[in-house]
Formats: C-alpha cells, structure tokens, sequence
C-alpha cells in the first residue's frame, strides 16, 4: 500500500496558534537574554565613588551586547541647574545622535512627570527629531524614569522590531529602572549635602568646569563665588546646633530665592557655600546679583522656634571668568582671597578678586614668613609705652611688639600687622609677648619695686583669645611667674574679637576676671557694635582709638565723640585711657573733658625696657603737665 504522500492539511487557526507559539518562545528567549544581563550587572562588585557609571554604564553596555534586537542603550541626567542633557554614556549609538536637549527635552519631562515608561515609535513622520535622527535599523525606543531628589535619570533603549517592548514586556526594563534609582541614590549621598540637599564641593566643582565651558563657548561671564555666614557660631552656642542646622537649611532657601534657574548654590562645608553666576554680560550684573544676596541675608529674621528668630549676614568673594582665565583650583582660590578681604573689611559686604589682593597675598606669605624666622631667632622684642594719669604719676606700660630686621632696623607693627593675627603665628606671638613681659614685670618687681605697684597691658589677637588654649596659656605663664600679681596685668583685645564670637569672647573674659586679671577694650569708637561690647564685656578700661584723639583739637566731631566716649564710661564706672595725645594740648583737652589716663607721644615713646627706669626717674623730676602747650 503506497504511503500517504499528500501534504497534511494545517488550518488557519492552528497556523495562527503555532505562530502566537513560536512568537512566545522568542519573546520567552528574549526575556531570559535580558535576565540573565540583569543577573550579570548584579554580580559585578560594587564599583566606590559617587559617579553613577559603574551600574548604568554596565547596564547600557551589556544590553547591547548580549540582547541581539537592542540596538543602543543609553541615559541621561537632569540635575537640577544643568542645562546640558546629553547622553552621561551611551552604547551602540554616539551620543551626538540622541540629540535630546533643554529646548526639546518635553519628551523627558513627561517620562519623570508620570514616573512610567513610554515607548516610542519611529517613522519616517516622526514629530520629534530625536527620533527622525535616529539610525535606520531602529524602529522604536522605549523611555524608562528613574532617580531621586533634585537628580533623575532617564533610560533609553532601541530595539530593531516594532512592537519589541510589548511582545517583551517593559516591567523586564523596571529593574534596570530600580538599579538606575539606587544609583542616583549613592551619587546623591556621595555628590549632595544631606542637610540642605545643595552640591556638595565635589559636584560642585564638577558643575564649574561645565560652567566654564558653557561660558567659553558663549562668550559670557560667569561668576564664581564663595559666601560665608558672620555669626553662626554664636547661634549654635547659644541655641543649639539644631538651631545652627535649621539656619543653614533657611539660609540655602532664601539665597535659592535670588538665584536664576540656571545658577548653582553649593554648600562646600560648615557655613561656607559656594555659589555660580552665569550667562553674565557685564561685570556689573554680578556685583548686583552679589548685593542681592547679602541683602536677602541681612534683611530676613530666620525661625529657629515658635517664638525664637535670629539674624544672619554673610560676606562673599567673587572672581569673574574668563577676565580670571585659570583653572577651577585657581578659581576657587581666588575667590578665597576675595572672600578673606570682605571679611577682613569688616563682613557683611562682598569684594571682587583683583590682581591688587594676589599681591596683598604674596606680600602677607612673605611677612608671615619674616615674623616666624624672626621668632624662631630671638628678633623679635618688646617695648614698653607709659600711660599715666592726667595729674602725672605713672599707672602702668603698654607692651608694644617690635622686630629686628638685619637690612631695615627696627620695624615696627605696621611693617607686619597682617602676621599678627595668622593662622600659625597669632598663638605663637601672643604666648611669646605674656612670656616677655611677665618675666620683665617680675624682675621690676624684684629689683625696682614696681612689678605689683603698675599695670602691664598686653594685646592679644582675636585669633588667639578664640584659641581654645588661650586660658591655658594666661595660666602658665602666672604659673611660671609667682612674684607678679595676675592684677597687675591687663588684657586688651580690639573689636574684631567680640564681632567674630562674642559669646566665646564673653566667657573668656569672665575667665580672666577669674584668675584676677584686667580686662581692656582696645581702639573704641572704632567698631559697629561697640556699645553692645559695652553691655556685655566684662572690661575694666575703655581705651579710646587714636584716631579721634590725635583730631579732636581741629575737629569738633572726633572732640565730641572723644567726650562722648569718656562720658559714658566715667558713667559705667570704666577707667578710661585715651591713646595718641601727642601734645599737650591734648592732655589739657582731654583733661577738661574729664578723661583720667593718657598715653602718647606727649608723655612717651615706646621705650626699650632697658630705657624705662631712667624715662621712669626723669619723669617724677618734671612737674606736672602744663595747662597749655
């Protein structure tokens, strides 16, 4: 019997069903290839740094790879103030190709705006160009959200067949989604301040050399600035570092308010932030926008309780690029030094780097350097300027700081003022002049008889009354020198100590009150906070600034300030020492306004303490002072 030759009759449902058969098999092949590349990706060993690279590039790369449909595979970032969205990696496709930017970018923000994916098909009518520029062999693309906080990520895939992440299914693309959030949540932590959620120094700096580019490219200025709070310290003292913390959080909200879309506030450390202005024209709209920004600061009461506000000023540095063409450590620098002048200038005010503070820069390396060889080689001295009362008799000395200089002789503070409150030397010369003139006084004492009868007044820099061993030192140096009475030495500290921590000023000074030691303010009237001091230093002597003194017989205003001044303190119960009278008429002036103590040229140089016994024996020979010149 002849076999059965006719071919087998298939209908068409079943022709259907194999093929709906055969389509799941692929589409089940499909499924595992993109499993086992999301296995892969996480077998890998953790990759260490913030960049976002070690998953997404992996993931980008191996569906490439190893997924024969998928054609590219790459993601972009939308941080907030970048203004660049090309591709951060790509793979299978040049970057170039995914031409998706701020100005065409809706197809980007309607992905995070529902948080879920969309597909795209590509066709010759395409609306969007993205998408015509594409390469021939991809058909659609699917768009995938992903990210956290202030940074999201998008996710684009292309396959070669329409219909390719349907038949597939997209929730085999929602884990790449949930490796992609993970990521950003490790670039977060790793590229943002956890406390105001602002860049941090390191994306920061990422964020200036993009900056920079950009600014380059359009010809436009950009801003770098460095902005620095007066005053936060106190409040955490005196509040809490919650309190401390929620200023910070006010502050970055409030100087968001000013900036444009397009600039970037970055908290670089402690009360430091770092700010970039870009798309400038002028120089002129930087200083603006700066004046802006401490206006906001100075102006605005910041809530720390239901009941409880403070208020913040700031200073801040600014360099202008490219008219400063460097690098970003250059930069940075520069508006370092910009910002150490607005500070030095008496805070709440912003300065522009110049070349002019590039010197002043060398030339405080060169001091600083001068005075720590000349200590290190016994130069530096002291010298002892009288201060008597108005009737005569001598009340005590002055120490004023001296150095020897081989090729320029004796310099005097001026020469190297900058050095005397450093970083490195403040302590150092503070610790080196108590020394000097506590075993001076001690030896008068001993040999003359005057080391408990006189008042040794001894300045002391802010930076090194702050130190946190300043009390330290006081003590050692009484310690060291049991023959001279801690009453029988004085304290002076200038203004600039109280404006930069007036409650750590406070507590020290009670400290010196403590240990029997005087306690002086240096230069008044010079300050804007001077009669605060006033309420709330515990001070024996107000020392009136030269400045009005030497003035007061030609100007009636440094005249009423002068008696203002003595007024007030012969009221608070303070002695009262005017420096810088030079003549005698002076002291005849400051004697009517009932000014008990003088110091100047009038009466003395500052004298070597060798030449201060003789002065002394001279002095008690001359009579009183004369009531005229």
């Amino acid at each position: 019997m002849m076999p059965n030759t006719r071919p087998r009759y298939i209908s068409a449902r079943r022709r259907d069903a194999m093929r709906i058969g055969q389509g799941a098999c692929a589409a089940d092949a499909e499924r595992m290839m993109i499993f086992r590349v999301l296995l892969g990706v996480l077998a890998e060993p953790p990759v260490d740094g913030p960049s976002t690279a070690p998953v997404l590039r992996r993931i980008c790369r191996t569906l490439v790879q190893e997924v024969p449909a998928i054609r590219f595979a790459a993601y972009v970032i939308l941080d907030d103030g970048q203004d660049d969205v090309l591709p951060e990696f790509s793979a299978g496709i040049a970057p170039t190709a995914l031409r998706i930017t701020r100005s065409n970018a809706g197809v980007l923000e309607e992905v995070l705006r529902d948080r879920a994916p969309r597909v795209r098909m590509r066709t010759k009518g395409s609306p969007e160009a993205w998408l015509r520029a594409l390469p021939e062999d991809v058909a659609e693309v699917v768009l995938f959200p992903f990210g956290v906080a202030a940074i999201h990520g998008v996710g684009l895939v292309g396959a070669s067949t329409r219909q390719y992440f349907r038949r597939v299914g997209l929730d085999y693309f929602a884990a790449f989604a949930h490796l992609g959030d993970l990521a950003l949540s490790l670039r977060t932590l790793a590229l943002r301040d956890p406390l105001t959620a602002l860049p941090n120094r390191t994306l920061f700096l990422d964020r200036l050399r993009q900056a920079a580019s950009h600014a380059r490219r359009q010809e436009r200025l950009l801003g770098v600035a460095l902005l620095d709070l007066d005053g936060l310290k106190p409040i955490n003292d005196q509040f809490g570092h919650a309190a401390g913390d929620e200023v910070l959080r006010q502050v970055s909200g409030a100087l968001q308010e000013v900036l444009r879309p397009a600039d970037t506030l970055a908290r670089i450390g402690g009360d430091e932030f770092g700010l970039l202005l870009t798309d400038a024209l002028r120089v002129d709209d930087l200083e603006a926008l700066c004046e802006r920004l401490l206006a906001v600061l100075r102006s605005r009461p910041l809530a720390i309780g239901e009941d409880q506000t403070v208020r913040v000023s700031a200073s801040l540095g600014l360099t202008v690029f490219p008219l400063d063409d460097g690098d970003e450590e250059r930069l940075m620098r520069h508006a370092d030094l910009a910002l150490y002048a607005a500070k030095t200038a008496g805070r709440d005010r912003y300065r522009i780097h110049s070349r002019e503070l590039d010197e002043a820069r060398r030339r405080d390396i060169v001091t600083r350097d001068l005075v720590k060889h000349a200590l290190a080689e016994g130069r530096m001295v002291v010298h002892y300027q009288p201060i008597v009362a108005i009737d005569g008799p001598v009340v005590g000395l002055e120490a004023l700081v001296r150095l020897r200089h081989e090729e320029r002789g004796l310099l005097f503070p001026e020469a190297f003022a900058t050095a005397l409150d450093s970083l490195g030397l403040a302590r150092s010369i503070g610790c080196f002049v108590l020394e000097t003139v506590a075993a001076q006084a001690e030896t008068w004492g001993r040999e003359i008889g005057w080391g408990n009868a006189w008042r040794f007044s001894v300045n002391i820099s802010a930076r090194h009354l702050l130190h946190p061993l300043f009390l330290e030192d006081l003590r050692a140096t009484l310690r060291r020198h049991p023959g001279l009475a801690p009453s029988a030495l004085a304290i002076e500290i200038t203004e600039s100590a109280p404006l930069r921590d007036l409650p750590v000023v406070e507590r020290t000074l009670r400290a010196c009150l403590d240990l029997g030691v005087r306690t002086a303010l240096d230069d008044f009237g010079t300050g804007s906070a001077s009669f605060t001091h006033l309420q709330k230093l515990p001070v024996h002597t107000l020392k009136i600034d030269q400045g009005f003194v030497r003035n007061m017989a030609q100007d009636a205003k440094d005249l009423a300030i002068v008696s203002g001044v003595t007024h007030i303190a012969n009221l608070l119960g303070l002695d009262v020492i005017a420096e810088g009278a030079e003549t005698h008429e002076h002291v005849r002036l400051l004697k009517g306004l009932g000014c008990a103590h003088v110091q100047g040229f009038a009466i003395s140089e500052a004298l070597p303490a060798a030449q201060i016994p003789d002065w002394f024996a001279a002095h008690n020979r001359r009579a009183a002072f004369p009531e005229s010149a």
